[in-house]
């Protein structure tokens, strides 16, 4: 059983979900949640816990994996309650899912932080930290106000993506180099989604730039890399 965690909008999620077999894979949304989802989360005994997703009753034992394409849930998606204690029930919502995620023992693209429902949360500094700590070369990054902003490319800059899903990268076409500070990375993090940005001018030496944690699901070629996840594990 696939738990794939998204919004009520995207049509990705919608789609991946028919990607495994029928019956194997459910969308869950906050948007959705008074309508399609009941849970009886035990905290004592986690092992007895049951959710009923669109009538059906499952046990945690029976969830083989889980898909988390968002960061958190937003107070807009929580329409049905009074607006004045959705910001309340968002701020729990998120809390019960990333324990129930944390604890959850299954294969997970991308399993929780305390800072997100999927993925690191990481600022920008904190991971060019990594990268130098592992020695990966990092473009120069600039600061404003906190916030990293992106300098002004020569006509010879080129920024490439490195996606790796499990132990296999997406597209043929991404550079050996990227591959290998990808595996690093992913390796350090213990993060089996994980895509990078480096910057290259001689398409020869590539320089980090950023990491994205939270997974893509648009790319026809992610979406077949997540369903081989977790029907065909190495």
């Amino acid at each position: 059983m696939i738990l794939v965690f998204s919004h009520i909008a995207s049509e990705a999620a919608s789609e991946l979900v028919t990607q495994f077999p029928a019956e194997t894979a459910f969308l869950i949304t906050a948007s959705a949640f008074h309508q399609t989802v009941r849970a009886e989360i035990s905290v004592n005994d986690f092992l007895s816990t049951c959710l009923r997703i669109n009538g059906q009753k499952i046990n945690v034992k029976e969830i083989t994996g889980v898909v988390t394409t968002i960061p958190f849930f937003l107070r807009q998606e929580f329409y049905y309650i009074d607006p004045a204690d959705r910001d309340y029930v968002c701020s729990e919502m998120n809390s019960l899912f990333i324990y129930f995620l944390s604890t959850l023992s299954c294969r997970k693209i991308n399993p929780p932080s305390l800072r997100s429902l999927t993925g690191l949360g990481l600022h920008k500094i904190e991971v060019l930290k990594t990268a130098r700590y592992l020695g990966i070369p990092a473009w120069p990054a600039t600061l404003k106000n906190g916030s990293p902003t992106r300098t002004n490319p020569s006509s010879d800059t080129e920024f490439v993506r490195c996606t790796l899903i499990g132990n296999e990268f997406t597209t043929e076409e991404q550079p050996a180099m990227g591959r290998r500070y990808m595996k690093q990375l992913s390796t350090y993090y213990s993060m089996p989604y994980l895509s990078g940005i480096f910057v290259t001018e001689n398409q020869k030496d590539y320089f980090f730039s950023d990491l994205v944690s939270v997974p893509d699901i648009t790319p026809p070629e992610n979406q077949k890399a997540i369903v081989k996840y977790f029907l065909n594990p190495d």
